[in-house]
């Protein structure tokens, strides 16, 4: 049943596919997998984006992540917490890993569809026939040469074993991380050697279709990352912005209560000023008045005497 609904749906369209390729760029079936990893990175392109957008944000948020991994001693508490200021940052942890998940199942298609394009028997032969869409134009284009730029693509090949590691780490290398875990800088070394030591050694036993696959993606993927994080060897800025993360609340912090001695807002200072500037006028009426009126005695007070 699997098996099935996976020739259906990549197995069989991945033969067709490369075989129109073939047909349409001269015949030549190593410039149909160059064509078909090119096709296969401008489709998953929006997906890589957002994979970059995502590494980006779960780096930045590294010192949030470890102040809060010394806070919370309990780990049910701490993953609730960390799960917390993912979301309010808008990060999702598991979006890192999408374009990586979809490269296993291409490349296990692939690999059985170099295997099928180019049979070594006639028994494989035939059963190319049967996954060939009932179209003459798909038809007639079989059998395929096997052979690009003085290698056979249904073995593996020491050259290209050569350039899957080397493409690799240069897509490593141009990958900008953001970490202020030394044990995670460490660790971001190891892999950047690590990684492509172990695919080269993978190669090794791969047709080497299957490699140019991989070394034509990594070139790709080194392109990308130059457009998204660009590269300061050379001066060259990023090409395309990456959304930033939301900073997360920080939900703990108290906020300080006004002291006395503290100068209020602009606003209250002038309500103050001219409150005080109406005191100021009332208390000086008062007083004119009072001055008046005594004025006003002294002067009557002698009439009075002289009346009398």
């Amino acid at each position: 049943m699997i098996g099935t609904v996976f020739d259906l749906i990549l197995l069989n369209p991945m033969v067709n596919i490369l075989v129109v390729l073939t047909t349409v760029l001269f015949g030549s079936f190593g410039l149909a997998i160059i064509g078909f990893t090119i096709l296969v990175r401008i489709a998953t392109f929006p997906l890589t984006l957002r994979q970059l957008n995502q590494t980006r944000a779960m780096q930045q948020l590294q010192p949030v992540v470890q102040e809060l991994q010394k806070k919370y001693s309990d780990p049910k508490r701490r993953q609730q917490e960390l799960m917390k200021a993912y979301k309010e940052a808008g990060v999702n942890p598991l979006g890192c890993i999408g374009p990586m998940l979809l490269q296993f199942p291409i490349l296990i298609a692939l690999f059985y569809a170099i295997r099928a394009v180019l049979p070594q028997s006639p028994e494989a032969l035939e059963g190319l026939s049967g996954r060939l869409y009932d179209i003459a134009f798909i038809q007639h284009a079989v059998p395929l040469e096997e052979h690009f730029l003085g290698m056979d693509l249904r073995s593996p090949n020491l050259v290209m074993v050569v350039l899957v590691g080397l493409t690799t780490w240069a897509q490593m290398k141009t990958t900008v991380m953001y970490t202020t875990d030394d044990r995670m800088k460490m660790q971001q070394k190891m892999m950047t050697w690590m990684l492509p030591a172990m695919l080269a050694f993978f190669a090794l036993s791969f047709p080497s279709g299957l490699s140019l696959y991989w070394t034509v993606n990594s070139v790709v993927g080194v392109g990308f990352n130059i457009v998204t994080y660009g590269f300061p060897l050379l001066g060259i800025q990023p090409l395309v912005a990456l959304r930033q993360p939301k900073q997360p609340p920080s939900g703990d912090a108290e906020q300080p209560e006004p002291s006395g001695d503290a100068e209020p807002p602009p606003g209250d200072q002038k309500g103050k000023k001219a409150k005080a500037g109406v005191a100021t006028s009332a208390q000086s009426d008062r007083q004119a008045r009072t001055t008046h009126g005594s004025r006003s005695n002294r002067n009557k007070r002698p009439n009075r005497r002289r009346r009398s």
